[in-house]
């Protein structure tokens, strides 16, 4: 079972599958959204999870297809839906209470990461102008 909950614990969401997919994404959003240089996703099948405190969220709808949920009390971006996927529930990794059992496999939108930051691993970088299109590690 992966647990995941807001600062403040009035928002939790449980999945009792694994995570379909963790990845680091480097684009203009998730850096804006998080305040850092990347962000890391946890994709979960949406039937597998369970949202308890779901009158605590806000919802804010950055493009056509995605919406992002926040906790009212205390901000924290808790999930996002995109309407191309809407299997999936993509949850910040930090969310995660046993964050040291999730293993992101690659990183994606490399061509528009900070140019300040430096990525420090192997994991396979995917980039260009669609942030999916597989680029040489560097």
């Amino acid at each position: 079972m992966l647990e995941a909950a807001c600062y403040c614990g009035a928002v939790q969401l449980h999945c009792s599958a694994a995570p379909e997919s963790v990845i680091h994404c480097h684009c203009g959003q998730c850096r804006r959204l998080s305040g850092a240089a990347f962000s890391t996703w946890v994709s979960l099948p949406r039937e597998a999870c369970v949202l308890s405190g779901a009158d605590s969220l806000s919802v804010y709808s950055p493009t056509p297809n995605g919406r992002r949920h926040f906790c009212r009390a205390c901000g924290t971006h808790v999930f996002t839906e995109d309407a191309r996927m809407p299997q999936i529930y993509g949850v910040p990794a930090g969310l995660f209470s046993e964050a040291a059992a999730l293993h992101p496999s690659q990183h994606f939108f490399v061509s528009h990461k900070a140019a300040w930051h430096q990525i420090g691993d192997a994991l396979p970088q995917r980039g260009g102008a669609s942030g999916y299109e597989p680029l040489a590690s560097g």
